[in-house]
């Protein structure tokens, strides 16, 4: 008994080929799609030609059958040449308002311009104030305590707690002249004047005061309404005695105009709450 194999159905409107051609026929579908602007462009180029070239044939055709005399169609084409400064008028108005839209053009490229160079600006000193918070943090290898910024006062005066044998320290004298000149007070300040010029050679935050100093320089370059939040990312990286400590090198550079610098006054308040502290 023969087995008879089913005919193959074929489904009206299928596609018969095999996958293979038709993954072949696809890449020559893409570039006529690629293709056909350039092509409609052309297409309507030479259509606006023959167009053009039609109605000057037509013309001189028109002129060669149908005019008997060409002394009178001499005149009558001559009464024509007010539409033509009508068209030459409008052409040039034509030329003005391309030459207009061009300009407008330029102009919102410059200002897309501006903005670009803005932000690559802004970027960059983003970038140099990170660069600088972190040659600020690694600028000490801990933060300070109130316990170094006594010993750094110390050092400065000249005061050696571990081999002096009174127990007076400078520290409270200091802290006397610091309050004296922010209040307005006009008294010699010899430990004020004493400190000023050894703390910014100090071995141990001789780093620590310039990078501060950078950073507090870098955050000048950005827009007034953002300098104070980058201001406090500088301030939040540091621990009050650091702080204090900051705002003592302020003092002793500034004096009595001290209380007018905003940086210096933001750090006043945590020598406020420790200045006690380092008696």
């Amino acid at each position: 008994m023969s087995t008879r194999t089913p005919p193959r159905t074929v489904v009206a409107g299928s596609d018969s080929k095999p996958q293979s051609e038709r993954a072949i026929a696809h890449p020559t579908r893409l570039n006529e799609v690629e293709t056909s602007p350039d092509r409609v462009t052309w297409s309507l180029f030479v259509r606006a030609a023959l167009l053009v070239i039609g109605i000057w044939s037509a013309s001189a055709l028109g002129l060669y059958f149908f005019a008997s005399d060409f002394s009178k169609s001499g005149t009558f084409g001559d009464s024509f040449g007010v539409l033509n400064t009508l068209f030459s008028g409008l052409a040039f108005a034509g030329i003005i308002v391309s030459i207009k839209m061009q300009n407008d053009e330029m102009r919102e490229q410059r200002k897309e311009l501006q903005k670009q160079k803005k932000n690559a600006l802004l970027y960059h000193r983003e970038r140099m104030f990170l660069l600088l918070m972190d040659e600020f943090k690694k600028s000490r290898e801990r933060r300070y305590t109130i316990v170094d910024v006594r010993l750094v006062i110390n050092d400065c005066l000249g005061y050696n707690a571990a081999i002096s044998t009174d127990e007076y320290s400078p520290v409270a004298s200091l802290l006397d002249e610091v309050e004296s000149v922010l209040s307005g007070a006009r008294i010699e300040t010899p430990l004020l004047q004493t400190f000023s010029r050894r703390i910014f050679r100090h071995e141990i935050c001789e780093v620590f005061i310039k990078t501060f100093h950078q950073a507090a320089e870098s955050v000048k370059k950005f827009d007034q309404a953002s300098r104070g939040e980058y201001y406090d990312i500088v301030c939040n990286s540091m621990s009050d005695p650091e702080e204090a400590l900051l705002f003592l090198c302020f003092v002793a550079r500034c004096g009595v105009q001290t209380p007018q610098n905003p940086q210096a006054m933001k750090l006043r308040e945590s020598f406020d709450e420790i200045k006690d502290k380092l008696v």
